[in-house]
Formats: C-alpha cells, sequence, structure tokens
C-alpha cells in the first residue's frame, strides 16, 4: 500500500514538472523543471520498490540506477544549460554587466606571462 502510494507521488510529480515545462517560457526556466523527476522522482520510486519488493538484488539494481540517474541529472542539467547560453549568446564566456569574478591561481597566471614575454 506505501509503495502504490510512494509511486502515485512520483506520478503526480513528473505530471506537476512537465505542465511546467510546457508553461514556462525560457529554456533555462523549462530545465529546472526536469530535475526534480531524476531527483525526487527517482528516489520515491527506489523507496517504493525496496519496501514493495523483498529480492534483495531487485533492490539493488533500483538503487544503482537511482544513483546513476542522480549524478546524470546534474551533469546532463550543466551541459544543457551551457549549450542554451552558447546558442544564445554565441559564446560561453561571461559578459562585462554579468559582473562574474574570473578566478585565476598565482602559479598559472605568472606561467602564462612568463611565456607571452
Amino acid at each position: 500500500m506505501i509503495a502504490a502510494v510512494l509511486v502515485g507521488i512520483a506520478v503526480a510529480l513528473s505530471l506537476a514538472c512537465s505542465m511546467g515545462i510546457a508553461v514556462m517560457k525560457s529554456p533555462l526556466q523549462r530545465l529546472h523543471f526536469s530535475a526534480p523527476v531524476c531527483s525526487f522522482g527517482v528516489a520515491l520510486i527506489t523507496c517504493a520498490v525496496w519496501l514493495d519488493d523483498p529480492n534483495w538484488q531487485a533492490r539493488l539494481k533500483v538503487a544503482l540506477i537511482a544513483a546513476i540517474m542522480f549524478l546524470m541529472n546534474a551533469i546532463l542539467s550543466h551541459a544543457t544549460a551551457r549549450a542554451i547560453r552558447i546558442r544564445e549568446d554565441k559564446h560561453f564566456k561571461p559578459l562585462p554587466s554579468e559582473e562574474i569574478p574570473l578566478v585565476t591561481t598565482g602559479e598559472s597566471s605568472e606561467r602564462g606571462t612568463q611565456a607571452r614575454e
């Protein structure tokens, strides 16, 4: 019974996020609505399998798949956001109006200036 409720919550979350993706105007706003499905939805389904299935192999496989999806969600979200920025701005470097400090290490910047001289 509890597993069915968890799967139902995961489905409701997926539907809500799908509506959010359809409503948002900017691609970056849409990207935010895809992340909860791969994190919270997968976690809910994993908990449902752990509660309902006594087979330890199934539990282990679902936990492994959930961990991979959770990690890949961050990587794919970052790569997608980067691709969106490159497509919109034709480059990835920050604009002067964005006031993003560039971090350089002292040793590598000294080597770069010595190599140029």
